[in-house]
């Protein structure tokens, strides 16, 4: 769950390194199952707000109140339905023509509870409703790229008013188990005199799943594969060695 300074520093990390690859399939996804939708860890609303300007109709869902309030904020123009919930968990009491799980969300869930997940997705779904997933394969911790155990710097950006916002990352890599754990230390220094304004640190746990292992994963849970992409691009081959995968599946018509 991001705290308060990893949820002030998330949406401008990600802005630095330019607009969201992700966004032109997502609203490419939701024309094809147009209605209401839901997108699940849907954060500060980096991904939500812009899809609201255009006129989808869509609510969010996450488990972090520091980034719904941080999402109501960045979307309040619209006002948007939002769930403070656990998507292996969660009950809206609505049923979603289609539901998104962008940006690696489903890896942060406990790889017991997976199966949980995606069962729970599937029962807030119409029949024949659509379900979109990136997952991502981490190649660089894997074939190591970058050293284990080890902390560098993972992203750096400058502020207004002379500050400077850093990210350290250290991580513990379990191949076999597939997982990933990382340490993330945050801060923001005043760049003139180089001290440390703020600071938080926070621990997250990826599992990656290979392309069989995800499909197998939702053909149990009721999905059918419509279409795999790699590495955000329409027409790119997807395979194992793939860095992005993303899935376009619908629910099982009995």
């Amino acid at each position: 769950m991001y705290d308060q300074l990893e949820a002030k520093l998330h949406d401008s990390f990600w802005a630095s390194e330019g607009p969201s690859a992700e966004l032109k399939l997502i609203k490419e996804f939701l024309k094809e199952y147009s209605g209401t939708a839901l997108e699940l860890g849907c954060g500060s609303g980096r991904l939500l707000a812009p899809l609201l300007q255009d006129g989808f109709l869509i609510e969010g869902l996450d488990n972090s109140k520091d980034m719904l309030q941080l999402c109501q904020e960045n979307t309040k123009a619209f006002q948007p339905v939002l769930h403070q919930a656990s998507i292996e968990s969660f009950s809206t009491g609505s049923l979603y023509n289609a539901i998104t799980v962008p940006a690696f969300t489903l890896q942060l869930i406990d790889p017991e509870l997976i199966l949980a997940a995606l069962t729970n997705i599937q029962q807030h779904l119409h029949p024949g409703g659509g379900l979109y997933i990136t997952v991502f394969i981490p190649w660089a911790e894997i074939t190591g790229d970058l050293q284990e155990d080890e902390w560098f710097l993972d992203q750096e950006i400058t502020m207004n008013d002379h500050k400077t916002a850093r990210c350290h990352t250290r991580f513990h890599i379990k191949r076999i188990a597939q997982i990933l754990e990382r340490e993330h230390r945050y801060e923001i220094l005043d760049s003139k005199k180089n001290n440390v304004l703020e600071e938080s640190q926070s621990t997250q746990k990826i599992t990656w799943f290979w392309l069989r292992e995800i499909k197998l994963l939702l053909n149990q849970t009721g999905f059918s594969i419509e279409r795999v992409i790699g590495d955000f691009t329409a027409n790119a081959a997807c395979n194992d060695n793939s860095q992005i995968i993303t899935l376009i599946t619908s629910k099982k018509v009995k």
